[in-house]
């Protein structure tokens, strides 16, 4: 019975931690369709700019995850999870009361300066009984992965009751709640030794990469991240013309649901032996995914690909998480989430680059250069080494 209360206390926590870290990631790609035309409505506007205030979040996600990850090893978890929280409900606030272009801007670097997705795996991975771990992580990076694909099948629909600014408002009203109860009912294990060693950043740095696993798991991470955000990049445009605007629910459902439960399946039989295999499989599943997206004009065909590309990329997100925090260090967790964050950030942010420029010059070899992508990140597992700590 005790053991019980104890499981469903941890999952209890897990899932609040997941849905902060959810509706996180909503606010932000929620509105990512409608920033260029909502961009129009908002005073000194120019392409340029409402491109700036697209891709803003991702670079301040990429600069403030290694800075936020090393503080929580100082201070604790909980207290940068919840600042880290604040700034992205500051930063939705600011953007629904922006009223030129350049407000809107720091509005979304402000929201993703907020940047514990570091901190929140940490906190996970060190709550978590060492039986549970996997299991929490994938709840973790499932809610995160749902989260960014749900956006684009739901935010459509959203927008035909409600204007963009105030899906802002929304958003930040429901990180508030989910933030308070946060602040007010968890607690971080009073055991957890905070870090008092004056060990520079370049020193754990320096002792983090030469870890060979860690350099695969990170570079696994970057190119995953290269290939979503290229992916969702043009699939919605893919979809439009399949099922219209607000039937785009039509894949992105079922196929969310699909990832959800293979990565349940995967994560029984995942062991230390055997996750590399695993890893190289999800990596084929995205290239095989891809492979479908070259007859985008057929639903069948964008259907089954977007389920194989979201079972491998929703697996690919927990298992690397999962090597990083078998990885490290407790002392230094959060700089290592810190760094593994950064990697898959930079990698959304070279991701939306590449497929912004190159898809109205050959949408064909946008594909082809996924596909190759692919191919590398199961090189790198296959002949990346291996060395645990």
């Amino acid at each position: 019975m005790r053991q019980n209360y104890k499981i469903r206390k941890e999952l209890s926590f897990v899932v609040m931690i997941s849905l902060a870290l959810g509706i996180r990631q909503m606010s932000m790609t929620l509105v990512m369709p409608f920033i260029s035309t909502y961009s129009k409505t908002l005073s000194y506007n120019t392409p340029l700019l409402a491109g700036a205030a697209l891709g803003t979040f991702g670079i301040a996600q990429a600069l403030f995850q290694i800075p936020y990850g090393r503080l929580s090893d100082k201070i604790g978890n909980k207290p940068v999870v919840v600042l880290g929280l604040i700034q992205v409900i500051l930063g939705l606030l600011l953007a629904y009361f922006a009223k030129n272009i350049y407000v809107l801007i720091f509005a979304r670097f402000l929201q993703g300066s907020g940047a514990i997705i570091g901190s929140a795996y940490s906190w996970v991975f060190s709550s978590a009984s060492k039986n549970n771990r996997t299991k929490a992580l994938g709840i973790l990076g499932s809610f995160i992965a749902i989260a960014a694909a749900l956006s684009f099948a739901i935010g459509p629909i959203i927008n035909r009751f409600i204007s963009v600014d105030k899906m802002f408002l929304l958003c930040s009203l429901i990180l508030l709640i989910n933030s308070l109860y946060i602040l007010l009912f968890l607690r971080e294990d009073k055991n957890k030794k905070i870090s008092k060693e004056t060990n520079s950043l370049k020193s754990d740095l320096k002792l983090l990469f030469k870890n060979k696993s860690f350099i695969t798991s990170n570079l696994s991470a970057f190119i995953n991240n290269f290939i979503m955000v290229s992916v969702f990049y043009f699939l919605p445009i893919y979809l439009e013309k399949l099922t219209g605007q607000y039937g785009m629910w039509k894949v992105f459902l079922p196929s969310i649901l699909t990832a959800v439960i293979v990565m349940k399946i995967v994560l029984k039989f995942c062991t230390k032996k055997n996750t590399s295999l695993i890893i190289i499989f999800s990596f084929t599943s995205i290239l095989l995914g891809n492979i479908l997206y070259f007859n985008n004009n057929s639903f069948t065909y964008i259907l089954i690909g977007t389920i194989l590309f979201m079972c491998g990329y929703v697996c690919l997100v927990t298992l690397t998480a999962n090597n990083i925090n078998n990885i490290v260090d407790e002392n230094c967790r959060g700089t290592g989430n810190g760094v593994f964050n950064s990697f898959q950030y930079i990698g959304s942010f070279l991701g939306g680059i590449f497929a912004g420029a190159f898809l109205s010059i050959s949408q064909k070899g946008v594909l082809i250069a996924i596909i190759l992508t692919a191919l590398m990140g199961i090189f790198i597992v296959l002949y990346g080494g291996k060395n645990e700590r």
